[in-house]
């Protein structure tokens, strides 16, 4: 039977790139895949692309997997400095946004950018992909505006995470589905705040009981020490993915430093095991490993994972005049939530 999904996806695509990012007549849309992507999903953004007026191109990379995900083809880096939006669709390799040199290209406000890596059809057309952007956008500008200025976080979960970090000065970050100006980036499906902690602060405990990027939901919550923005120890947990966590840290460079503390706002995502919907579902918590430099580190991993954190209770610079509670056991109390 033919699948007729695809006319989800040109709904959604042309959602995308019309209204979210306002692709405008004669701008240039560089589209990129890898042989794992559902050309349902790619073909339907190169058609919003021409109903916009604008040129369109697909570049298919190479897989690269979790190791190198954020490593692109000279050809491509080439490609993106030619044009206006970037559509990162690969699904065997990292969010795009963690290569470097697009980063470079978003710092100079010479591209906007959506990644819509990693995800498959449901991501794009249900769940979270079915919010309303504008209000979530504009959550995403509250909670930007009460935690600029905040210097300490100090994150636990009910399942064992009781960890403190010093945050970057820079300006939080929002991810909330709209990117319509040169420097602005965005995900597919999408819904977050985030910041990374000043290198080297980090500590504590983390437990991971949401799932990982690329290695799933974890049968037992992870358990690893943090010190000094590292991870120390695998303490225990899920077998499988401590042992592979482990090689990871053994053989990456740079692959152990906390990177990111990002915050979910979207409240159509769905819990359902996929770490990319998940992190973005409002009230949850994911901690990022690996590459920083997006969030102003110097840690250019070649890695970026991702690991969602369920009911989190989240305070800005507890114990001071300043002390404001973010989330608590998964309610989003400075958005007015009980």
């Amino acid at each position: 039977m033919e699948d007729n999904r695809v006319i989800e996806c040109m709904e959604r695509a042309d959602y995308i790139l019309s209204n979210l990012m306002a692709v405008k007549p004669g701008e240039e849309v560089l589209i990129v895949t890898d042989p794992q992507t559902d050309m349902r999903m790619a073909n339907a953004m190169a058609a919003a692309a021409l109903k916009c007026g604008a040129e369109y191109g697909i570049y298919m990379m190479p897989i690269r997997g979790k190791d190198k995900a954020t490593i692109f083809p000279k050809s491509l880096e080439l490609g993106m400095d030619a044009c206006d939006v970037f559509v990162g669709m690969t699904t065997a390799s990292g969010a795009a946004i963690y290569n470097n040199h697009l980063k470079e290209l978003i710092n100079q406000k010479k591209l906007r950018e959506v990644s819509i890596c990693l995800r498959n059809i449901d991501n794009f057309t249900r769940g979270g992909a079915l919010a309303d952007y504008e209000a979530v956008y504009a959550d995403g500008e509250k909670l930007q505006a009460i935690w600029r200025g905040h210097r300490k976080a100090h994150i636990t979960t009910p399942a064992g995470t009781d960890l403190y970090m010093d945050m970057n000065p820079m300006e939080p970050i929002i991810e909330c589905g709209i990117a319509r100006n040169p420097g602005d980036a965005m995900a597919w499906s999408d819904g977050e705040v985030s910041l990374g902690p000043v290198i080297g602060t980090t500590h504590g405990k983390l437990v991971i009981d949401g799932p990982i990027c690329y290695y799933g939901c974890p049968t037992i919550p992870v358990e690893l020490k943090i010190e000094e923005g590292r991870i120390v120890e695998v303490m225990g947990g899920d077998a499988k993915i401590c042992k592979e966590i482990r090689r990871q840290i053994a053989e990456i460079k740079d692959s152990d430093n906390i990177a990111e503390i990002g915050i979910g706002l979207n409240p159509a995502c769905m819990f359902n095991g996929d770490f990319e919907e998940e992190k973005k579902a409002r009230g949850t918590c994911h901690i990022a490993m690996g590459n920083g430099f997006y969030y102003g580190q110097p840690a250019r991993s070649t890695v970026h994972i991702d690991m969602v954190q369920y009911n989190p209770t989240v305070i800005f610079d507890e114990g001071t005049a300043e002390e404001t509670v973010i989330v608590r056991n998964g309610r989003m109390v400075c958005l007015g939530e009980e």
